[in-house]
């Protein structure tokens, strides 16, 4: 397992047992703050939660992605006469 993909496969596992719970607790949280009680604020958390932690999810792996490489910006030069110009400029 390369170093990347153990890092979304803990951010996965964090998420689920850490974010899950506290996505439900916050929208119930919500629910209480804006008076919804009873089965009312059952399927507003049954529905809203899930929905809450997916997109919790999905930012925090997209924030733990592979950063996009641009090109002829990230390395610096190595001091060898071939790689200071292009070769079609020779």
């Amino acid at each position: 397992m390369t170093r990347q993909a153990f890092r979304v496969f803990l951010i996965s596992l964090v998420s689920l047992l850490a974010g899950l719970p506290l996505s439900l607790a916050a929208v119930s949280g919500l629910c209480a703050l804006a008076g919804v009680g009873g089965i009312d604020r059952i399927h507003i958390v049954m529905v809203a939660g899930p929905v809450v932690w997916t997109c919790l999810w999905f930012g925090m792996l997209w924030l733990a992605g592979p950063r996009p490489v641009r090109p002829g910006n990230g390395r610096p030069e190595d001091g060898r006469p071939g790689n200071s110009r292009p070769e079609n400029s020779r």
